[in-house]
């Protein structure tokens, strides 16, 4: 794996985060070493998709980067019938993905798509995975996908929704801000690092309160919901058709 040290040299101009090259070569230090419970949520993917498996039936990675949460959701596959169907507009991570998969096993098919979330098709679904992938969507964009994520699940169909958030009371999202950038300083990013990436993401990422991300996932159908894990700003939705 790896070691992420793109911010590392000082930079008197920061250019806005991208997912290319440098990112993709990099994208597994980064996000075990930045997401709070990261290896918890991909685990925890696997168990759930066990649960709501569906035979004859599509998975959708929504975001799929290097692919992390499409091998959990296809070693939590159990029975037969089942494709997987991964997504993801940069194709840096796609290219690094393939390389990845053709290095792989796996017992149920999985599709690479280059291309916006927002063009697929989602239908037959009984497992739908956006993991930290919403939040870098325009904010006009995210009810339609939710939407389009509804009503593409069969009934008992499972969404999985990881997102950093926001809070309204400014101290409580102050103090969460600061507990998560003590997190990667003890994972060794230096205060240098973490300044300058919350610069480049300042516009790229767009983060949601929970009442935002609770009315979007009612207004999409969804009646049975609930946040399965909150780790400072970070949190993993369940929502069951």
């Amino acid at each position: 794996m790896k070691k992420d040290k793109i911010f590392a040299k000082k930079n008197s101009t920061i250019k806005p985060f991208e997912f290319n090259d440098e990112v993709a070569e990099v994208f597994t230090d980064m996000l075990h070493r930045s997401i709070p419970s990261y290896p918890l949520t991909i685990n925890t993917i696997k168990s759930l998709t066990t649960r709501f498996i569906q035979p004859n039936s599509n998975c959708y990675d929504l975001g799929c980067s290097l692919g992390e949460a499409t091998f959990a959701i296809e070693e939590g596959i159990t029975i037969d019938g089942c494709k997987i169907i991964a997504i993801d507009k940069s194709s840096a991570m796609t290219k690094k993905f393939h390389n990845k998969l053709n290095k792989k096993t796996v017992s149920t098919p999985i599709t690479i798509i280059n291309d916006d979330v927002i063009n697929l098709n989602i239908s037959n679904a009984s497992i739908v995975v956006m993991n930290y992938t919403l939040q870098f969507i325009d904010m006009d964009l995210r009810q339609k996908i939710l939407d389009k994520i509804y009503n593409g699940l069969k009934p008992g169909g499972l969404f999985i929704l990881s997102e950093k958030i926001g809070n309204n009371d400014k101290m409580i999202n102050d103090l969460l801000i600061e507990l998560h950038h003590e997190y990667k300083y003890k994972n060794s990013y230096s205060h240098i690092e973490i300044s300058q990436k919350r610069t480049a993401l300042e516009k790229v990422l767009i983060c949601d309160d929970i009442s935002t991300h609770n009315q979007r996932l009612e207004i999409a159908g969804f009646t049975n919901y609930g946040i399965w894990l909150q780790h400072f700003n970070f949190l993993s939705y369940v929502a069951v058709k």
